[in-house]
């Protein structure tokens, strides 16, 4: 839906809301949600897919790109992942539980230290925007505190005690201070314009249908990438970051991908004909209806993954996929 501006002096124009996005603009747009309790975001559009997969948004709830223009979700079907769209077809409900087993993978790894109570509180499915566990985390460690009883500061405050753990406080802080500084040194931000090279930082960046063959891309950091369609035959992968990239039909037949990390990647109707893996995690990978023909596997990480006929690999899959006991 859209709505009139606001300006009194401008009433007989009504406003058209912005189009959705290009395919190819997709992964940097950031949506809005309108919930009953308020507007939350923005989300980029990968995280609405993933909040429908979850449950956790319909198709009738309301988001924007600017806060004035509001639209159904519905309204915008490049936001809607295919699980969702095909899930009353047939097989679609399966598919769909598969991508929500696949998406709850990924987000116990990033809430492995969250408490059970507060995980099952954000898996209510109420109408609140979505929160994540570091601020429940937060909000329970606060309520904690509050229930305490006060500390007898003035009998504390007496002696060396406040001296010395200031010092210490003070010792951390510096030293926090200190690797964080480090840290930003040691990552770089992307640079999506460099040119294919060894340590070459990708991240998030979009290469789709990109020509590679025979790049070498050794010890590249490819997060988050989009690299559907791309041409990278016989290229050189060892050691490269590729956690949860997009090559869904990327062509890696002969390519090196020895000691990559590919967890969560997109690997759907990928050409990996003769393609080296050696030592590889794909752990939460899609890997259905992939060409592995000839594929070197020894040392491949496969938990939970799902192999190329839509089996789910069980854990601890080591250089092959082997069927879960739930299957």
């Amino acid at each position: 839906m859209t709505t009139r501006p606001s300006d009194p002096s401008d009433s007989t124009d009504e406003v058209v809301a912005p189009s959705p996005s290009s395919s190819e603009a997709v992964r940097h747009e950031r949506w809005f949600l309108r919930r009953p309790d308020g507007v939350c975001g923005p989300y980029p559009a990968r995280q609405i897919g993933r909040f429908l997969i979850l449950g956790r948004l319909t198709e009738q709830d309301e988001v924007s790109q600017d806060r004035q223009f509001w639209v159904r979700i519905a309204e915008r079907p490049h936001l809607i992942p295919e699980e969702v769209r095909l899930a009353d077809t047939p097989g679609g409900r399966e598919r769909l539980e598969r991508a929500r087993l696949r998406e709850d993978e990924r987000l116990r790894e990033r809430r492995s230290q969250a408490s059970e109570p507060i995980y099952r509180e954000q898996r209510k499915g109420d109408r609140r925007c979505p929160e994540n566990l570091e601020t429940l985390s937060h909000r329970q460690l606060w309520a904690d505190l509050l229930d305490r009883t006060p500390f007898p500061w003035r009998r504390w405050v007496q002696g060396p005690r406040p001296w010395v753990i200031s010092g210490v406080a003070l010792f951390l802080v510096a030293g926090l201070l200190a690797w964080f500084a480090l840290h930003q040194e040691a990552t770089p931000t992307p640079d999506c314009d460099a040119p294919p090279g060894p340590s070459v930082n990708w991240n998030y960046c979009n290469k789709a249908g990109a020509a590679l063959r025979g790049a070498d891309l050794t010890g590249a950091s490819l997060y988050d990438a989009r690299l559907s369609n791309a041409r990278l035959e016989r290229a050189q992968l060892m050691d490269a970051d590729l956690r949860y990239t997009d090559l869904d039909g990327a062509r890696l037949e002969g390519a090196d991908l020895s000691d990559a990390l590919l967890t969560g990647a997109n690997l759907r109707g990928t050409r990996l004909r003769g393609a080296r893996l050696m030592g590889a995690d794909l752990r939460h990978a899609d890997l259905t209806g992939a060409d592995v023909a000839g594929v070197q596997l020894e040392g491949v990480r496969l938990d939970r993954a799902i192999w190329i006929d839509g089996r789910i690999c069980a854990a601890d899959s080591i250089g092959h996929c082997a069927s879960s006991t739930a299957d």
